[in-house]
Formats: structure tokens, C-alpha cells, sequence
């Protein structure tokens, strides 16, 4: 099918038939069935938002983007990094050495990726060459690009950058192919360590968040131990397992499913909560606040529904757009702001000293705890990317993806980045507005199974403040009419200014009961 063909190319049915006879020949004794794929396609459902953070800019890693004509003048710098890292006999003996051995191991490579792969073995085995010597080139002279590289074609981020792209993985056992051809010697568990050394060191440079401290030691499978599977592999496992030596708190495997209009409820929300602190503000003035209380009793007694029906605003749910192919909707988890939890809950935010199994939330405390995250440029790729490998290799906690979704849900506006900085949670140079614009362009993971229960608990404890339940009494009361809300809400206000005015120049004693 074409579109499962990495050239992008009509796929011919007889060059099919004769790789797989090929295949079917050659590949007797050969056993891939511990070979686990690594290298996926990421999700149309995922990429749609943000496409082209799923896709590399400059640099093309592996077979998938190979072949992409804005990538390829990259080919002829990487070549040169290869052979400045091989010594002169390598370069001479290179295709014996590197790309005959390569040829033999091509049902293992082919093993690892996801798409099929419409390449002959010579072509795959150059690709794979090239692009596993001059990944072990970067990670070994990590910061000195500059050599080859000229840095107006391409700078350090968006090389780095590259790196960290699902599509754009090398597996780390054809890494390691690539080392004992190169080292012409079986590698020993010393050189195992050396390249998983290097590969964390970069990891610690580039993760958004904390990593764990504590890991599997081995790269390769060893006596039934994990296998990393390439480097974006290692660094969600790296963050996923990072957790405080105390007893932690893991978040659960699911979110809430449905959330209709969460944006515009929100922004309604704070519109309207700020007209009822200016008319709590005036009540308070007035020295009526019990007869004020009363009064919002009566206020939404009203048949509301009626009246608006009679000034001509229907209520409905017919004026929500559908999801579509052209326009599709970021749907997030229900759940307040974090100016409205700060503001209108009375929770407080406190950076943790772990991970994001050590996010939490501390009712008698009224404390939500949070990881530090540390926002630069290209920082929301690298997350993407592990959001999207999460969810490609089907992960049954989906832990990442349920931080994200939290953090999506409380970040509305630059007034909550700015809140979370002042705490300590958000750190970094990524602007304000960058911030909110991805955290508002994450779409909802769909595959928790069951709720989330540090948002269970946020919003269990959000709901019972008084404010609240009167704000959701008055709001299904008056539900679809905004206009009505916002005529009531300046009527009222506009007759409180009234009363106050005139009992500011009149005085009334029996009004406030305060004798003259």
C-alpha cells in the first residue's frame, strides 16, 4: 500500500514477492522474535495538532525520512563526520567491513521498525551505516557539530531536537552492531556502560523533567533485565520511574472520558467570577451580606430558562462545532484553572522533590504538589514525542500522558504559567505565551481506563467551597444564556452602586439598622 511505503512510492507486487522469497530463503535460523519493534509511526489522531513536531527539520535518522528532499543536503556533512570518526583503514574497507556485515544482520533492522520498509537490503545497510556512526559521533563529541556542520545550516537545538522525534529513532541494538563492527571485537559489559553512560548524559542535558537515579545498568537483553530500546526509550523511562525515596504517590490510569465546551465554560467562568466578586465586594459595602445571601436565593429561584426565552436567547446544545478532518477540537480534562483552584478553591501549589508519580493532592492540606518542569525551546517537542511513544507502545499506566493531561487542564492562561512560576514548578526561557499555547494544543489521552484521582480529589475539594456550589447552582439554572447572565449581573451591580450611592449622601439607618 502506498501509503505504508517509506519511499512513498507505487510498491511493485513482483519486487514483493522476491523480497519475501528472499526473505523466506535467508532468513531460516535467524530468529528476530527478541527483537521488539521501537520504531513507530506516530498517530494521525496524535500528530494532527501539531504535525510538524512529529517530523525532523533538518537532520533525517533511520529509513522513514530518509529520502525527504529538504533533509538530504544533510548527507554529505554526515558522511564526513562518519569518516573523520572511522580511522583510514576503516574508510578504505568500509563496504566489506561495515556494510556486508550489516547486509547479513538486515532481517534484525528490518525487525525493529513498524512500517514496512521498501528498501533493498544495500540501500537499508548504507542508511543504517551512516546514521548509527555519526549518532555515536554526536554523543561522543557531544557539542562539537560545529566541525562539519556549518552552524547557519543547522544549530545544536534543532539537531537535538531531531533527535528526540519518535519516526526519528535508531535502535540502540543496531547502535551496538555498529560499535563491535566498527570495534571489530565482541563488546564486553565496560563498553556496554560506555554508551549507556553517554546516552543519559544526554538525556540529563535535554529532559524537561527529573530522571530517576535508578536504573537497569544493561542496554541489551541480560538474564530476563530490560531492554532499552533507542534514546527516546531510555528517557521516558528515565522520567516515568523518577519518584522520591518516600512513599509515593502514583497517578491512576485514566481520566475522565467526556468534556463538552471545557474552553468555553471556562472563559465564562472567569468572566462572570469576576462579576460576582465585584458584587460581593459592593454587598459587603453595603453591610448586607445575610440580606445579600437572601437575595441570591431569590435570584436563582427564578425561572431564568423562561426569561430568556422570552428576550429571544434559546437555550441549546446545537451551537457546539463537531470534530472534523479540517477543524479538529483539543478536548482536555474537566477541571478547574490554576487561578481559578488559587483563587476561588483556596489551593495552594508546591513544587515535589521527585517525579510524576509524586504528583498529588493533599486535601487537609488543600496543597497540590506538582514536579518541577523545565520548559525551553523545543522542550514541547521532546514531550510530544514520549506522549506519542507512550501511546504507541500501548502502556497500560500512560502515566506520562495523564501528567500532561493534568497539566493541561490546569494551564488556561498566562496568569496560570505565571502562578506555577512563581511557585517554582515551571522553569526555564520557553515565553509565557509558548507555554500556554502547548499545553492548550495537547489533545486529551483517550485510553485511561479508569479516573484519575488526583483530579478526582482537586475537583471533589474545588466543589464543596461554598462560593462554588453557589456559581454551579446559578450556572444550571441559567445554563446557555450568557447575554442573560451578563444583563442580570450589571443590573444588579448597577442597582447596588445605586443604593450605596444614595445612602452614601441620604443615610439609611433602617436600612442597615445602625441608629443615627
Amino acid at each position: 500500500m502506498e501509503l505504508n511505503s517509506v519511499l512513498k512510492v507505487n510498491f511493485g507486487k513482483q519486487r514483493w514477492v522476491d523480497h519475501i522469497g528472499k526473505n523466506f530463503k535467508e532468513e531460516i535460523g535467524i530468529d528476530v522474535s527478541n527483537i521488539p519493534v521501537s520504531v513507530f509511526n506516530v498517530p494521525k489522531s496524535i500528530s494532527r495538532f501539531k504535525p510538524e513536531a512529529y517530523v525532523p527539520q533538518a537532520i533525517a535518522l533511520g529509513p522513514y525520512h530518509h529520502f525527504e528532499t529538504h533533509l538530504y543536503q544533510m548527507e554529505r556533512y554526515k558522511v564526513a563526520i562518519v569518516k573523520a570518526f572511522l580511522n583510514p583503514d576503516q574508510v578504505i574497507s568500509f563496504e566489506p567491513l561495515v556494510i556486508d556485515r550489516l547486509r547479513k544482520v538486515e532481517p534484525m533492522i528490518r525487525a525493529c521498525y513498524h512500517k514496512y520498509l521498501d528498501l533493498d537490503d544495500e540501500t537499508l545497510a548504507w542508511i543504517v551505516a551512516i546514521d548509527g556512526l555519526f549518532i555515536l559521533d554526536v554523543l561522543r563529541h557531544y557539542g562539537e557539530i560545529d566541525r562539519f556542520i556549518p552552524k547557519k545550516l543547522v544549530n545544536y537545538a534543532v539537531l537535538y531536537r531531531d533527535m528526540m522525534v519518535l519516526e526519528n529513532q535508531m535502535p540502540l541494538v543496531i547502535l551496538n552492531e555498529m560499535r563491535k563492527i566498527i570495534n571489530t571485537s565482541p563488546l564486553d559489559h565496560d563498553d556496554d556502560l560506555e554508551l549507556l553512560s553517554m546516552l543519559i548524559g544526554f538525556c540529563e542535558v535535554h529532559s524537561p523533567l527529573k530522571l530517576t537515579r535508578t536504573l537497569d545498568n544493561s542496554i541489551g537483553t541480560r538474564n530476563g533485565t530490560r531492554n532499552y530500546l533507542h534514546l527516546l526509550d531510555l528517557m521516558y523511562h528515565l522520567i516515568v520511574n523518577n519518584e522520591s525515596p518516600k512513599e509515593g504517590f502514583r497517578i491512576e490510569s485514566s481520566q475522565e472520558e467526556q468534556v463538552n465546551g471545557v474552553d468555553d465554560i471556562r472563559r465564562k467562568h472567569h468572566v462572570i467570577g469576576n462579576m460576582m466578586d465585584d458584587i460581593m465586594e459592593m454587598g459587603q459595602k453595603l453591610g448586607k451580606i445575610r440580606r445579600f445571601g437572601k437575595a441570591i436565593n431569590v435570584i436563582v429561584s427564578i425561572p431564568w430558562e423562561k426569561i430568556s426565552n422570552l428576550l429571544g436567547f434559546h437555550i441549546g446544545k446545537g451551537l457546539e462545532k463537531k470534530d472534523s478532518e479540517d477543524h479538529p477540537r483539543v478536548t482536555e480534562i474537566k477541571i478547574p484553572s490554576v487561578s481559578s483552584l488559587s483563587k476561588y478553591g483556596k489551593i495552594y501549589f508546591s513544587p515535589t522533590t521527585g517525579g510524576i508519580r509524586d504528583t498529588k493532592f493533599v486535601s487537609n492540606e488543600g496543597t497540590l504538589y506538582l514536579p518541577v518542569i523545565t520548559l525551553e525551546i523545543y522542550h514541547d517537542v521532546i514531550l510530544r514525542n514520549l506522549v506519542a511513544y507512550e501511546f504507541a507502545t500501548s502502556s497500560s499506566s500512560m502515566e506520562l500522558a495523564q501528567y500532561i493531561d493534568l497539566m493541561s487542564g490546569i494551564i488556561d492562561t498566562e496568569e496560570d504559567v505565571m502562578l506555577l512560576k512563581d511557585k517554582g514548578i515551571i522553569i526555564g526561557t520557553m515565553p509565557n505565551t509558548n507555554i500556554v499555547d502547548f499545553f492548550n494544543g495537547m489533545n486529551k489521552s483517550n485510553e485511561h481506563k479508569r479516573g484519575n484521582q488526583t483530579v478526582e480529589q482537586l475537583n471533589a475539594y474545588y466543589n464543596q467551597r461554598l462560593g462554588i456550589k453557589v456559581w454551579k447552582f446559578m450556572k444550571r439554572k441559567m445554563r446557555g444564556s450568557r447575554k442573560v447572565l451578563t444583563i442580570v449581573f450589571t443590573i444588579l451591580a448597577c442597582l447596588l452602586m445605586i443604593v450605596y450611592s444614595f445612602c452614601e449622601v441620604y443615610g439609611c439607618p433602617k436600612l442597615f439598622n445602625n441608629p443615627t
